[in-house]
């Protein structure tokens, strides 16, 4: 069975996940069972529940507010998608600053210079690189500008999903406009040599 099959497998991870959680283990078994994409689908979703989500807390803002308008959904996946969308932005911005090895970086002069004053050599430029990758993406992911553990998403989902019917293009267009404060990164050599020597 593929994706065009089952139209449960086009919805957003989380979405399909938290649909999920409502079977009993029998039927999620079962489910299992119908196909390899089913299969890898819980799986991912099984592996996104462990992480912080933004989108999983919407969910569980709805479901414990008895929130059943459609509108709520919406905004739920327009979330989803704005998400993608920044952490896809995200990661061709970092494109821009991974180096296969320190004879291509030193073709970029200043950012070289700035490495060599700022890391202990290339391959701690290159770790703390993939730690700060990791870290603006889960911050990304959970919908946070400073440390995505220590979250309070109250206000702004109350903000969101007022009584439970909302003006969803209103909320995604300003949700939009709210993500670009997410990306954290800059075109600056010097500003990201910083932001990655101060893991």
């Amino acid at each position: 069975m593929s994706t065009n099959d089952c139209q449960l497998l086009c919805l957003p991870i989380e979405i399909f996940g938290y649909i999920c959680s409502f079977l009993p283990a029998a039927s999620l078994c079962q489910l299992e069972e119908t196909s390899r994409a089913v299969q890898e689908s819980l799986e991912e979703a099984k592996a996104e529940q462990r992480k912080y989500s933004f989108v999983r807390a919407m969910l569980e803002h709805v479901r414990v507010n008895g929130f059943d308008d459609t509108s709520v959904f919406k905004i739920i996946v327009g979330t989803k998608k704005i998400i993608d969308e920044l952490a896809s932005l995200v990661q061709k911005d970092f494109s821009r600053w991974k180096f296969s090895s320190e004879k291509s970086l030193k073709r970029n002069g200043l950012l070289y210079h700035i490495v060599k004053l700022l890391f202990r050599n290339f391959e701690d430029y290159v770790e703390k690189m993939k730690i700060y990758q990791i870290i603006r993406l889960a911050q990304v992911e959970a919908w946070s500008v400073d440390s995505w553990k220590k979250l309070d998403h109250e206000h702004l989902m109350i903000w969101v999903f007022e009584g439970g019917v909302v003006d969803v293009n209103k909320v995604v267009k300003i949700l939009r406009e709210e993500g670009k404060a997410r990306l954290f990164t800059s075109d600056s050599p010097v500003v990201m040599g910083a932001y990655i020597s101060g893991l």
